[in-house]
């Protein structure tokens, strides 16, 4: 019997999480690596919003397409995933446009939809089809699942560099030591550059850090993901009132958390008392010309790097398609836009 070709995945976020858990499936031997706890870092503080509703000369088209029908496939087998359905409504002047898998609402539907919301807008986009998920603890989900199926995981574990052989890599260099592999992928986000600049063949990822809050509230007050020119809230499964915020050009993050708390009171009937339970900065991985990065970084295809942004909406397309990929060597619905050998 041939032997199971052996992928460490670097990064426990929930792209790393996905993969490792369609790996696993595949009948690989999968080792992830992650320097702190899966869900540590970008996934920690990320908002949840699963949505398909995209332009159609955007980046991440091809992905997001995908990615419900993705997320409702993997729901199906993983059920503890209690992705929440909800739809969402979209307003403001950055919603301006109306797109495919949208609806048209008006102020008095509006106002039905979203009785809590103060002062409706006049008008605002409902995508029916849109849902939200608790990103960290999906993400422990995968990670628990995937180490079900023989994947193992190494937390608190960094890795330094490659190990290689005759010019081909053929395992990573931890803090613990040597760790052999046929294939190395790097899903940690904004340490990618650093490894695959060990590489000649760098990958260039840049943080744009984003605000994640969470507010106890007396009552659910909202159904559905609202996304305003105001407010971005969503209730998580306890009950508590989850905000997304920008970061703030100044670097004061106390101060765009307040400013958040008074949005949510005065907005929204039943937040007036909403208290700040906690607020994280997520620094979210972004490739530098906006494209998603998927594939091969070496001839020999032994390194392989997946990140982009918006990674929560994407991930379970981005576990399927990589594992795929993995196991054929090839994979012709990833974009060749996609690729990082556009980077070299």
């Amino acid at each position: 019997m041939s032997r199971k070709k052996r992928i460490v995945v670097v990064g426990a976020g929930i792209t790393g999480a996905s993969i490792a858990w369609h790996l696993a499936h595949l009948e690989f031997e999968v080792t992830i690596v992650e320097q702190d706890m899966p869900a540590s870092g970008a996934t920690g503080s990320a908002f949840g919003w699963l949505t398909g509703v995209v332009k159609d000369d955007a980046p991440d088209v091809l992905l997001r397409r995908a990615a419900i029908a993705d997320w409702h496939r993997l729901e199906e087998k993983i059920p503890e995933l209690q992705i929440n359905w909800s739809g969402s409504l979209k307003y403001g002047e950055a919603y301006g446009f109306f797109m495919k898998d949208e609806s048209l609402l008006h102020n008095a539907e509006i106002a039905q939809l979203e009785p809590a919301l103060v002062n409706p807008p006049k008008q605002a986009r409902y995508a029916v089809k849109d849902g939200a998920i608790d990103a960290p603890e999906a993400t422990r989900i995968l990670v628990d699942k995937a180490c079900e199926k023989g994947a193992v995981l190494q937390t608190q574990t960094t890795v330094s560099g490659f190990c290689m052989t005759k010019g081909k890599v053929t395992g990573v260099l931890t803090s613990r030591g040597k760790l052999d592999a046929d294939c190395v992928v790097l899903t940690c986000g904004t340490g990618i550059p650093a490894l695959t600049e060990r590489t000649g063949s760098p990958v260039p990822i840049l943080p744009s850090p984003a605000i994640l809050l969470r507010f106890a509230v007396p009552q659910r007050v909202v159904r559905t993901l609202i996304s305003g020119d105001d407010i971005e809230v969503r209730h998580a499964s306890n009950g508590d009132l989850l905000a997304a915020e920008d970061y703030p050009a100044g670097g004061n993050v106390r101060e765009t958390a307040v400013s958040a708390q008074l949005a949510v009171s005065s907005r929204l009937a039943g937040a007036e008392s909403a208290v700040i339970i906690k607020y994280s900065v997520g620094e979210r991985p972004v490739p530098q010309d906006g494209y998603p990065v998927l594939g091969f970084t070496d001839e020999s295809k032994c390194i392989y790097v997946a990140s982009m942004h918006p990674a929560v909406t994407c991930a379970a397309t981005i576990g399927r398609l990589v594992s795929e990929e993995l196991r054929d060597g090839q994979n012709d619905e990833i974009s060749q836009h996609y690729r990082p050998s556009r980077f070299i």
